[in-house]
């Protein structure tokens, strides 16, 4: 916000107001929960090659541990806030407007810029880092998990009128909220509350949305990073026939007068709600699908692990290394030593059995000799 505050003062007052009501809507697309449950089905759907490269980048964690990593950089660095956001013109739903992005900081660009970094294709989008910082690698594949569900938060791609919806005032069981913080927050955490069974039964799979995930998958091996854009496409067309609308009477929201609040019933509830979970599988389901991508491919061995960023509170990842393949020569003397134990539990157990010292000699196959059982069976 300083800034955007900053920035009108030397001149660019256009600029500034449409910065400033980003850093406004600092919140993340779905709160911590939210994103988690986006990061469990990540983790149905990863495959070994993408699930051991995560897990050596991440330092020991996983998917779901960093699902809102990025939102806690947007603290501490507050121009990345930007990243998260694609704003629309009102009611302009035909195709995404990705003009607005000063810097070539908006939600669709640093989709490809991270993506870029990991993949080895830095010119698919450029993103200068102020204040000297550099993004690791580790840094990126937190970033693109966290953006990609940004992607599937239908206010993330919100209107420029509402401060992607933030100036519509809501009322949801008594209590008064925005139209962004009730797809951000409100939802998530009353299905919570309402149904706690379900939130923590496993629901978060990739099996709720199989067709879909394979279909994605078939799509994204054609089209590639193009699918960046057909998935923005899909959560604005949910915000301008869903999101921004009374799902009841299909009438349209926007900011009020001041003192009028549409009440939220059960049954927009219910409707919101269904879209929101479906919203969560399909952010999980690809980004999975991204991720196997990346990382099944043998460079992926090469991206470095670590980060640029110290965040408070946050544990520092454990560089992971794998440890050098042994000697031949330890290797050799080790399987003599297993090979020997082996032999004298051999010749003890035969011995306990015949009463005496069994005579054991070891053939040219490989195959072991008793003596005394050779002389029984020429008697």
């Amino acid at each position: 916000l300083k800034f955007a505050l900053w920035t009108a003062h030397s001149g660019s007052s256009c600029l500034a107001m449409r910065l400033a009501a980003v850093l406004l809507a600092v919140a993340a697309a779905w709160d911590q929960d939210g994103h988690e449950a986006i990061g469990m089905t990540t983790m149905s759907a990863l495959q070994a090659k993408a699930l051991a490269q995560v897990k050596r980048l991440l330092g020991g964690k996983d998917v779901v541990d960093v699902a809102a990593w990025a939102h806690k950089v947007n603290k501490k660095y507050p121009w990345t806030t930007a990243l998260h956001f694609q704003e629309q013109k009102d009611w302009q739903c035909d195709t995404v407007d990705k003009s607005v992005c000063p810097e070539n900081r908006c939600l669709t660009n640093a989709l490809r810029h991270f993506y870029g970094k990991l993949a080895h294709k830095p010119e698919l989008s450029t993103i200068e880092y102020p204040d000297g910082l550099q993004f690791t690698d580790a840094d990126s594949l937190k970033f693109l998990i966290n953006l990609i569900g940004d992607l599937h938060q239908p206010m993330h791609l919100g209107f420029e009128g509402d401060s992607f919806g933030r100036n519509i005032s809501l009322s949801f069981r008594t209590a008064s909220t925005s139209l962004f913080d009730m797809w951000d927050r409100d939802i998530t955490q009353s299905v919570m509350k309402d149904n706690a069974g379900f939130w923590w039964s496993g629901w978060t799979h990739i099996h709720r949305v199989k067709g879909e995930y394979e279909r994605d998958k078939e799509l994204w091996d054609k089209n590639g990073v193009a699918m960046f854009d057909t998935w923005a496409q899909e959560s604005l067309t949910l915000a301008c026939d869903t999101a921004y609308r009374n799902p009841v009477t299909k009438d349209k929201l926007s900011p009020q007068q001041a003192g009028s609040k549409f009440d939220v019933s059960s049954q927009t509830f219910e409707a919101w709600k269904t879209q929101m979970l479906n919203k969560i599988l399909l952010a999980g389901a690809r980004t999975a699908i991204v991720l196997n991508d990346i990382l099944k491919q043998r460079e992926a061995a090469t991206l470095g692990q670590g980060t640029g960023v110290k965040i408070e509170g946050e544990e520092d990842e454990k560089i992971i290394k794998r440890a050098p393949p042994p000697h031949w020569m330890t290797a050799f003397g080790t399987n003599m030593c297993i090979m020997a134990v082996v032999v004298g539990l051999f010749l003890f157990v035969m011995k306990k059995q015949s009463g005496g010292a069994p005579k054991v000699t070891l053939k040219a196959d490989g195959t072991f000799s008793d003596a005394n059982k050779d002389a029984h069976k020429r008697i």
